[in-house]
């Protein structure tokens, strides 16, 4: 058993090095939604303002279930709960997804400028839950127009029978804080018994919200 994880594990590896990080190039800025307002982020914030406004919307949700919605950049809308792509699960072919997710354990470093947290991720085939051990996020902010999002590679069983490491990360490219949401381009891949990887755009929905007369995005006067 230890063997064969070793070996899922450096296939998955070797599968997120090919696959880079999403459609980073097409990210020419990020629009951002604070107080009513909505426009490029980086002609009204720093990237710590950013970094501490992407910190209290995961903070504030630390430990609520969030839910991943297929959506366009031009919608940025939930047009359906989960992203999925297709994976071919032993002898089995079928449709894998990840629609839901929870963070824990929020943390924020000015000083490398990234938010990081425990991460339980929702995953699916053919509509049966995997049972996935949780992993470790990290969200970078390298500038006010570069935020990317990736979890550690974790590990999940299908069925009992099925053995994968898994692998997530996007970048922003919308973040509306009066809505509690999240935009960007996502890649997802499983290696191990069962096998695929996927990429497209999607909502990250979060249950609270930036409420009215609040800004996260700048420092709390004392």
């Amino acid at each position: 058993m230890i063997r064969w994880r070793h070996a899922v594990v450096f296939v998955a590896i070797v599968l997120a090095a090919c696959a880079g990080t999403p459609q980073l190039a097409e990210v020419k800025e990020v629009t951002v939604c604070a107080a009513s307002e909505c426009g490029p982020a980086s002609q009204r914030y720093s990237a710590g303002e950013m970094l501490r406004g992407l910190y209290e919307l995961i903070k504030q949700n630390e430990g609520m279930e969030y839910v991943i919605c297929s959506s366009t950049p031009a919608g940025r809308n939930c047009d359906s709960e989960g992203v999925g792509y297709f994976v071919m699960g032993g002898p089995i072919p079928g449709r894998g997804s990840q629609s839901r997710g929870r963070y824990t354990n929020v943390q924020r470093d000015a000083a490398s400028h990234v938010v990081t947290a425990t991460a339980s991720n929702q995953l699916l085939f053919i509509g049966t839950p995997l049972a996935c051990a949780d992993t470790k996020h990290t969200l970078t902010v390298r500038s006010a127009d570069e935020i990317v999002g990736a979890d550690e590679n974790y590990y999940c069983n299908w069925a009992g029978v099925g053995n994968m490491t898994a692998s997530f990360n996007y970048v922003v490219d919308y973040v509306d804080l009066d809505r509690g949401r999240l935009g960007g381009w996502w890649q997802h891949g499983v290696a191990g018994t069962g096998g695929g990887k996927g990429a497209g755009y999607a909502i990250f929905q979060f249950k609270q919200r930036m409420q009215k007369g609040e800004n996260w995005l700048k420092a709390q006067a004392p």
